[in-house]
């Protein structure tokens, strides 16, 4: 049986310093400062605009501290299981990811950065699953955001 284990990065394997800067439309200025769990659930006032600067820049990563669930990454991959990253960072951080796995001793088969307006995060991810879907027997998805996470509950995988 082919298995494949998929983890979203920010808040799932890693915690890092990153935060998503609320600002306001009309003067650029911050209103709030979010970490990755809170983002999940906020709403956006329609006065104002998501800055993700702090995701594209790859010091953060360097920096981060590992969740519990890297220790199921690191056995996942010993065990020789496929082991991806399906993260909503923008594709110019992806060595930095990808070393700081390495230096967690996780082997990553591949990783795929789906960067770009929240709006479209929760499709691009779906897209990539699928796509994992159609090569492996069972696949097993670990994501911080119950939307992302309702992505297989509703294509019923």
């Amino acid at each position: 049986m082919r298995k494949a284990f998929v983890f979203d990065f920010d808040d799932t394997l890693a915690e890092t310093e990153c935060k998503v800067i609320v600002r306001a439309d009309a003067d650029d200025q911050i209103v709030a400062r979010l970490s990755p769990k809170q983002y999940n659930t906020h709403k956006l006032r329609f006065d104002c605009h998501y800055d993700y600067s702090d995701f594209r820049d790859g010091s953060f990563i360097k920096h981060a501290s590992p969740t519990w669930l890297i220790h199921l990454a690191r056995e996942v991959s010993e065990e020789g299981h496929n082991v991806f990253i399906l993260t909503a960072r923008e594709h110019k951080v992806i060595g930095e990811i990808e070393e700081w796995l390495s230096d967690q001793n996780v082997d990553i088969t591949a990783s795929y950065c789906v960067g770009g307006t929240s709006s479209q995060i929760a499709e691009r991810k779906k897209k990539v699953l699928l796509d994992i879907v159609k090569e492996y027997d069972k696949i097993y998805f670990y994501d911080d955001s119950e939307e992302n996470v309702n992505i297989f509950q509703h294509e019923k995988l």
